[in-house]
């Protein structure tokens, strides 16, 4: 059985002041040591025993100890001296010893307590719980009202896997010193461990009794009786809480959960806004509610309160971030991106410390397209925290999107280096520094980022695709692309634009059939709503000889709204222009 039981008890428990004190001695002070009569020289013994004595006092126990074995040679039915054999035992840790000699002294001495007590001591502290149990149990003989042998053989009881035995001695215990509270808790522990609710019960009710005005301890009574189905005690209980305060967020909730069960739900969300309003109730179990909502939030009725809850806890606490955080969740998830910044921002306010809200303000923002306004916030954000690279990739990122592009390489770069065992970041900040140098023509450096970026992540189709095209701009590499397009297509059978890119590839290396095959898949996919593929097809039908047709896809390519420099030229003249 696991022992869960405070040990600790025990210096909690001193604490009730036991009428016997532990710092008494086998012979008191105020009395003349009666020595033993012996057949030796009583000079002799007295001079050993003595000596034993100092030596002990002094520290010096091997000294003691072989005085006191001197004793023993002259007299082996003196007791005292295996009991202080026994002590010394005890300070050197030869506890089997020190048990054989007290062992002995208790022989010699059956009713001399001290000897008994460090005895039973001495077993417990070995482990021996069923010899400490019997020990304890003759000392209460010669002591019934020893409150510490009381709780010492419980302790024993315990960690001898006998938990009921052990509260039958509390019990005991409790006769002889009354209501304690600690000793209640105690019990209540043994019993839930045992997994008796209802004793467990017994002891809260107990408490309860002797404390009437302690909400807390009724506040749990409350809750027990709803584990043991016991709905109108429980009731009962917490109306006695919340008739001396009302805005007890604890009970508050209780009952709502109790109106709940019920199906009562309409009273169920009445008392949880009350609990809501509680000052009392602290905000994080406020906000276990929110968040077990949050997954129910697709539920119209469910998201509908949530709302109303999440105003009544920014009213109880206006000034905690975790208030306005919550809020801006909720906005995420009803798609109102603008209020969830704003709640975000608000968060910041009040605690500008925490990563992940400046985290997803940044994502909102960008996402929101306000890059300027996600340049500030990178900037404000990387002051605080120098090296999250998640910052530098959103601050690099929307620098790209203003065509900043050296400032945005420049953070890329910083970024990259602080990314610690997360490839997949890592991957994207290669994509990105090959999307930046491709935009200032740097090809050489762009080629580089993007086999970086493969390196890590070999069948990103959104890299393969890109990569492949611009090198198919550029006809260069052309090999290099086809073969990235074979991997890209078949990882994604089927999406026009990496069709597209595929049948550009093929026209660059002049295999028009191939080409038109996949143009023609485009067009399949969809593509004849693009204006990009629908000017590639007609390309490739002119490079094939079929002008007249490569016109009437260049004019459709037109009227889609075409931007391609050469579309009227081509139409105009009826020739190919590149």
């Amino acid at each position: 059985m696991r022992v869960i039981f405070s040990i600790l008890f025990w210096c909690v428990f001193v604490s009730l002041s036991f009428a016997q004190g532990t710092t008494k001695r086998p012979f008191s002070k105020s009395k003349k040591i009666a020595l033993p009569e012996v057949k030796v020289n009583p000079i002799t013994y007295q001079n050993h025993y003595f000596a034993a004595l100092r030596y002990k006092a002094l520290g010096n126990f091997d000294l003691a100890e072989e005085s006191f074995l001197h004793c023993i040679e002259m007299n082996k039915e003196e007791s005292s001296v295996y009991y202080e054999l026994g002590l010394i035992k005890h300070k050197k840790q030869e506890f089997e010893e020190g048990i054989s000699y007290l062992e002995k002294a208790v022989q010699l001495d059956s009713e001399n307590h001290w000897y008994q007590q460090l005895l039973s001591n001495l077993y417990l502290e070995n482990q021996n719980y069923s010899k400490a149990i019997s020990a304890f149990k003759k000392l209460l003989l010669l002591d019934p009202k020893n409150q510490e042998w009381y709780f010492e053989i419980a302790t024993a009881y315990l960690l001898n896997g006998q938990p009921r035995n052990a509260i039958k001695y509390y019990n005991l215990l409790e006769e002889n010193v009354g209501f304690n509270e600690r000793l209640v808790e105690q019990k209540k522990n043994i019993y839930l461990e045992l997994g008796d609710r209802s004793g467990a019960i017994e002891e809260l009710e107990k408490w309860a009794e002797a404390q009437p005005s302690n909400l807390n301890v009724l506040a749990l009574l409350s809750e027990f009786y709803v584990l043991d189905d016991r709905a109108k005690e429980a009731a009962d209980v917490l109306e006695r809480i919340l008739s001396v305060d009302p805005e007890n967020g604890r009970a508050l909730l209780l009952l709502s959960d109790m109106y709940r069960s019920n199906k009562e739900e309409e009273l169920a969300f009445e008392t949880v806004k009350k609990a809501f309003k509680s000052s009392q109730l602290a905000i994080d179990s406020k906000m276990r509610i929110l968040i077990s909502n949050y997954d129910l939030s697709e539920d119209t009725v469910v998201l509908k309160q949530s709302f109303e809850l999440i105003d009544l806890l920014i009213e109880a606490h206006p000034k905690d971030a975790k208030s306005h955080t919550i809020a801006g969740d909720f906005f995420m998830r009803t798609k109102q991106m603008e209020k969830a910044a704003a709640s975000f921002k608000v968060a910041l306010e009040f605690d500008a410390s925490r990563f992940p809200i400046w985290q997803q303000l940044l994502i909102l923002i960008f996402d929101l397209k306000n890059y300027e306004e996600a340049i500030d916030i990178a900037d404000e954000a990387l002051e605080l925290f120098p090296s999250q690279p998640t910052i530098y990739y959103l601050g690099g990122l929307s620098h790209l999107q203003l065509e900043n592009y050296q400032t945005a390489i420049d953070l890329f770069e910083t970024g990259k280096i602080m990314v610690i065992a997360n490839p997949g970041l890592l991957q994207r900040f290669y994509t990105s520094l090959g999307d930046a140098f491709y935009a200032q023509e740097d090809f050489e450096e762009s080629d580089k980022a993007y086999e970086k970026s493969l390196e890590i992540k070999p069948d990103d189709v959104f890299v393969l695709n890109n990569y492949s095209y611009y090198l198919s701009l550029r006809g260069v590499n052309l090999e290099r692309a086809k073969e990235m397009m074979q991997r890209c297509t078949e990882l994604k059978p089927g999406f026009t634009s990496y069709e597209d890119t595929y049948a550009w590839v093929f026209y660059k290396l002049k295999d028009y059939d191939q080409a038109m095959m996949w143009i023609n898949k485009a067009i399949n996919s969809g593509g004849n709503k693009s204006p990009v593929i629908l000017e590639h097809y007609g390309d490739i039908l002119f490079q094939l000889e079929q002008t007249e047709k490569a016109i009437e896809q260049w004019q459709l390519a037109k009227d889609l709204g075409s931007e391609s420099e050469f579309i009227n030229q081509k139409i105009k003249d009826k020739q190919l222009y590149e």
